[in-house]
C-alpha cells in the first residue's frame, strides 16, 4: 500500500487518527515521516511557520473583509430605514396611509432580522478565526488539500496532483510521475467524498463528477458572463471580474535539489489551464511563499469561475431585498405625493 492508499484505507491514517486524538499533530508528524524516508530531511521549522503565518494572514483578511462589508451593509440598512420611518410619518397624514404603513412597518422588521442574520454570520466568522489562530496549518486544509500539500511540500518527490473545478466542488488527482504499471495507480476522487469519507464516515467511492457545462465557460471566457450591481448597494457586487475567474485547473508536480548549506528544498511546477484553453506554467518555483501564494490563487479563482458557470451574473440575494424595497418606497412616496396635490 503506498502513501495514498495508506491514508485513504488505513485506521491509523493521521485523518482517522485526529479525529479520536485531536490534541495531537498527526498530519505533520505523518509527513515529517514521509519526508524523512524519501528525502533524508523533515520538513524544516522554518517551512512550517512560514506556511502558518501565511495562512493565517490568508483567514485575517479573508475575516476582515467580511466584518467590514458587514459594517458598510449595515450602513446602508440605516439609509433604507429612515427611508421607510419617513415614508410611515408621511402615510400617517393621510387617510388611506394604512396599508403603505403596514409595507414599511413590515419591510423594517425584516429588515433587522436579514441584519441581525448577518452579524451573526460574522461573529461566527469572526470567532472561527480566533479559535483556530494557533492550529497549524495543515490541520485547517481539508483532506484533498492536504494530501495535495504533501507532494507540493516535498514530502512525496515524483508525485503529482491537480485539482479541477466541477460542477461537485474541487476534483482532486493524485499519482506517481511516470509509474510503472505495478506501483500504485493514480487516485480520482472530489473534496467532497474525501471530506465525507474522514468527516461523516461515508464509505468512500469514486464517482464522476459533473463538468462545468462548455456554452458557460466559453461565456466566461468571452467575459459574457459579469456581475450585476444593486442601484441601492453601498457596496459593489462581490462577484469575480471579468479575467479574474480564469482557472479551470491547475496541476503541481515537485523536485527535490540541494541547498549549497547542503539542506534539501523543494521546487515546484505548476501548470494553469485557463478556461480560455490557453495554458501557464510557473516552473522551479523554490521560494515556499511564492508556491504558496500561486496555489492560493488558483484556488480562489476555480471556486469563482465555478459561482460564476453555476449561478451566472447575479447580484446576493440581499441586493435584490434592498433595490425591491427601494424600488416600492420610491413608487410609494410618489403615489401620496400625487395625493396630497389633489387633496
Amino acid at each position: 500500500m503506498g502513501p495514498i492508499g495508506y491514508i485513504l484505507g488505513s485506521p491509523y491514517s493521521p485523518l482517522r487518527v485526529e479525529r479520536e486524538i485531536p490534541s495531537q499533530h498527526w498530519r505533520d508528524a505523518f509527513e515529517d515521516l514521509l519526508a524523512l524516508e524519501t528525502t533524508g530531511e523533515m520538513i524544516s521549522e522554518e517551512y512550517r511557520k512560514l506556511e502558518h503565518n501565511f495562512t493565517q494572514r490568508k483567514r485575517y483578511d479573508a475575516a476582515s473583509d467580511v466584518m467590514q462589508k458587514t459594517s458598510t451593509l449595515r450602513s446602508g440598512s440605516r439609509e433604507l430605514d429612515g427611508r421607510m420611518l419617513n415614508l410611515i410619518r408621511l402615510a400617517e397624514q393621510r387617510k388611506d396611509g394604512e396599508e403603505t404603513i403596514h409595507f414599511a412597518s413590515r419591510a423594517r422588521t425584516l429588515l433587522a432580522k436579514g441584519d441581525d442574520d448577518l452579524l451573526t454570520q460574522a461573529a461566527s466568522i469572526k470567532a472561527e478565526y480566533e479559535a483556530n489562530v494557533d492550529r497549524p496549518a495543515s490541520n485547517l486544509k481539508s483532506p484533498g488539500q492536504w494530501i495535495a500539500s504533501l507532494i507540493s511540500h516535498g514530502a512525496l518527490p515524483h508525485w503529482y496532483w491537480s485539482e479541477k473545478t466541477t460542477m461537485d466542488g474541487p476534483l482532486m488527482e493524485f499519482g506517481r510521475i511516470n509509474a510503472s504499471p505495478d506501483l500504485e495507480a493514480s487516485l480520482t476522487a472530489t473534496e467532497k467524498e474525501l471530506s465525507a469519507a474522514f468527516e461523516d464516515q461515508i464509505p468512500f467511492g469514486v464517482n464522476s463528477p459533473e463538468p462545468l457545462p462548455n456554452d458557460r465557460l466559453q461565456a466566461v471566457a468571452n467575459n459574457e458572463l459579469t456581475a450585476k450591481d444593486s442601484k441601492y448597494s453601498p457596496i459593489k457586487s462581490s462577484q469575480p471580474k471579468p479575467g479574474s475567474a480564469s482557472i479551470l485547473k491547475q496541476i503541481c508536480c515537485t523536485q527535490s535539489f540541494k541547498r549549497p548549506d547542503g539542506s534539501v528544498g523543494t521546487s515546484v511546477s505548476l501548470v494553469n489551464e485557463l478556461v480560455n484553453g490557453m495554458t501557464v506554467r510557473k516552473d522551479n518555483i523554490e521560494e515556499p511563499e511564492k508556491s504558496f501564494e500561486e496555489i492560493y490563487n488558483a484556488r480562489v479563482s476555480m471556486q469563482q469561475l465555478r459561482s460564476l458557470v453555476m449561478i451566472g451574473p447575479h447580484q446576493n440575494r440581499r441586493d435584490q431585498i434592498v433595490d425591491v424595497l427601494n424600488a416600492q418606497i420610491d413608487q410609494r412616496f410618489a403615489d401620496l405625493e400625487d395625493e396630497s396635490i389633489l387633496e
